[in-house]
């Protein structure tokens, strides 16, 4: 009995020290790292020293070239053998030769990578970090941002440094981006407008800039819009249709990025803020204007919401600024949520007289809770228009983000 009784408080120890003890998680939240990561790529590069376009300075004065060394900072806890030369790449552009007989040293307890290497002196050199650098979690780099897994060489991470009397400006692979365009996104545009786009760094190969990669259709039939090039610069390109367009159509500008390039081979990514970085396939930017309306009988401008409210019997009041398609009222293209749980309310849609809006019964909504409010963009308005819903209020109606949502409380 005694033997049994010892055996047993063994056992009992032993759950207590192993069993109930804290396991290491590898995914638990650390100090300034992302160990708690998920499964994409992290732009996990903290700092450089020195950074993009810095002088690398001599440690050794005494030789004829550089004796350098290049710090890397990390926010994330890295995978220490992926921290290696073979993905730490510094490349001579005077002759196109990798750095030899170069040494890295990681130091994980404060994420920092050295490149340690001999420079020649006065030259630029282009700096590698392949994505297949990983952190702990087993992420590996994400060097042009965009939270995807695209692969070398659209995630390797580069920047440049010089030595001496280097210039750095002598190296481009940033790629432009549209940044300015005319007409917007937008309704009431001119009937023979002048189409104008602009691109970061003024660079483009001005060869690139035709009317093959810029082109104008009418959306509803993509049948193309014979156009004229009016204008065409490193920074600039403008082209206009030949005759006027149609009153109260939308037309689609559409350009074919990949085939655009700046003067060092740099393809055009889209428009600045709206796109995924340099990737194997660049699509298309596109975006669409409506134009101007010359005659009463026509109507150039999509409905958008103008009023949403709740009232004293219980009922949801929504306006628009049009008279609406009342078909489209339907349950698929109107509902209402539990804004917390997610929970269809069930009521019924009643068409506003007057045609501009509808009442949506709350009989089964608890008082003082909140709830969303979500129309699809599929709602129209009646004839002559016929216009999508313009959620976003942009000009525009029908697009992808075109939905309109909103929240209220129950009276």
């Amino acid at each position: 009995m005694l033997k049994k009784g010892i055996i047993l408080t063994v056992v009992l120890l032993l759950v207590l020290m192993f069993g109930c003890a804290k396991k290491e998680n590898p995914f638990s939240p650390q100090k300034d790292g992302f160990n708690n990561a998920v499964a994409q790529n992290i732009s996990f590069i903290a700092a450089l020293n020195p950074g993009d376009g810095g002088t690398i300075q001599d440690l050794n004065p005494s030789t004829t070239e550089i004796e350098g060394e290049l710090d890397i900072y990390f926010n994330d806890f890295m995978d220490a053998s992926t921290i290696t030369s073979s993905n730490i790449i510094v490349r001579d552009t005077t002759n196109g030769v990798a750095i030899q007989n170069a040494s890295v040293t990681y130091y994980p307890e404060i994420k920092k990578a050295v490149f340690t290497g001999t420079f020649s002196n006065d030259a630029v050199f282009v700096v590698t970090l392949k994505c297949n650098i990983k952190n702990k979690a087993g992420v590996e780099l994400d060097g042009n941002g965009n939270g995807l897994q695209d692969g070398s060489p659209y995630d390797d991470f580069k920047y440049r440094l010089k030595t001496g009397s280097g210039n750095v400006n002598t190296v481009d692979f940033e790629h432009p981006e549209i940044n300015f365009k005319i007409p917007g996104i937008q309704n009431a545009v001119s009937l023979k407008p002048a189409i104008t786009l602009t691109f970061t760094g003024a660079d483009i190969d001005t060869n690139t800039l035709t009317l093959s990669n810029f082109n104008l259709t009418k959306t509803s039939n993509q049948v193309a819009v014979s156009c004229s090039l009016v204008a065409v610069s490193p920074g600039t390109i403008i082209f206009t249709p030949k005759d006027s367009l149609d009153q109260a159509t939308q037309y689609t500008v559409t350009v074919k990025c990949a085939n655009v390039t700046d003067t060092s081979g740099n393809v055009l990514l889209g428009f600045q803020g709206e796109n995924q970085g340099w990737i194997e396939n660049i699509p298309d930017y596109t975006w669409d204007f409506i134009t101007d309306v010359t005659d009463t009988l026509h109507d150039g401008t999509p409905p958008t919401v103008t009023s949403v409210n709740t009232s004293s019997t219980g009922e949801l009041i929504v306006k628009f600024d049009d008279d609406m398609d009342t078909s489209t009222f339907t349950s698929t293209n109107i509902r209402v949520y539990n804004n917390a749980t997610g929970q269809n309310l069930v009521g019924s849609i009643i068409n506003e007289a007057d045609g501009k809006g509808f009442r949506y019964t709350l009989e089964n909504a608890t008082s003082g809770t909140t709830y969303k409010l979500w129309i699809s963009k599929d709602v129209k308005e009646a004839d002559p228009g016929e216009w999508n819903l313009d959620g976003n209020s942009n000009g525009v109606g029908g697009e992808y983000d075109d939905d309109y949502v909103t929240t209220f409380t129950a009276p």
